[in-house]
């Protein structure tokens, strides 16, 4: 895992090196999304989901800012509140993030608590990024209630440990036309940390597809990600973004239509194996 970890930090860090720095800027970035579609987490019955995301990006400099996301979730395993937080990084052909991912559940009212890297690298019509979700909260637990049916009825009551999973991604974006992207990548999930022997090491794929109705209106047609565990989740929703960049960039415009991929968290929990595509 050491040696993953160095071997990661270094490519990142080559190609960000190799990029030409001209003095590109960051933009301010706002927006607000609602979602829908359905999801299967650990050991959960496959069940309906929505909710609503909101992302934002504020620079605090040329090259660095501050990033933050919200998200509700409702549906399959109760409600979920979730925030997120952390500096941003921006060179001329991407970015470079490091996020503290808070969610809460009500079922079981757990808390998770994950650190996450994301770099984005841009080129002229495809884009790269790798994520990684780590967990550093303490064990969580349930309250089980088990009931037998013998002479009489009688019940007993006791807490099970709820098992968090870390995540690795990595996503190619396309853009075929100028308000058309399609994404396409892979995923490995619960190799390390005290929980995978009991979540099992998942391997699957991520996919997605998204257009571009008006500078500031994406629909998100699909999107979704899945593993050989039968974990996944596949949601449709439309996102509503601002920036202050100029319509006539149109490079840059055209990539608006992932900017929120950027911004919206990735929560690799117990309940689901995480939103983000």
């Amino acid at each position: 895992m050491k040696k993953a970890y160095i071997f990661f930090c270094g490519v990142v860090a080559a190609l960000t090196l190799s990029a030409q720095q001209a003095g590109s800027e960051l933009t301010p970035v706002l927006g607000v999304s609602a979602f829908g579609g359905a999801a299967r987490g650990l050991e959960e019955n496959a069940g309906a989901i929505g909710g609503v995301e909101g992302f934002g990006l504020l620079p605090l400099g040329q090259r660095f800012g501050l990033q933050g996301g919200f998200r509700h979730q409702g549906g399959n395993g109760g409600y979920r509140l979730g925030l997120s937080a952390g500096p941003v990084y921006g060179y001329d052909a991407g970015k470079l993030g490091l996020f503290a991912d808070y969610e809460y559940t009500h079922q079981g009212s757990n808390n998770f608590v994950y650190l996450r890297g994301v770099w984005a690298h841009y080129f002229d019509q495809f884009d790269f990024v790798l994520s990684y979700s780590h967990p550093v909260n303490s064990v969580q637990h349930d309250r089980v209630t088990n009931v037998f049916f013998t002479a009489g009825c009688a019940a007993t009551r006791h807490d099970e440990s709820v098992p968090a999973i870390n995540e690795l991604k990595g996503v190619m974006r396309f853009y075929p036309t100028q308000n058309l992207e399609l994404d396409a990548g892979v995923l490995v999930n619960s190799f390390a940390g005290p929980d995978r022997n009991e979540t099992k090491t998942g391997i699957g794929g991520v996919f997605g597809a998204s257009y571009r109705v008006l500078d500031w209106m994406i629909l998100r047609l699909v999107q979704g990600q899945m593993d050989n565990r039968e974990r996944y989740r596949i949601t449709s929703g439309v996102e509503l973004a601002w920036t202050p960049k100029p319509a006539q960039q149109q490079k840059e415009q055209k990539r608006l239509i992932a900017e929120g991929r950027d911004q919206a968290f990735t929560l690799a929990s117990a309940g689901t194996i995480g939103a983000g595509c």
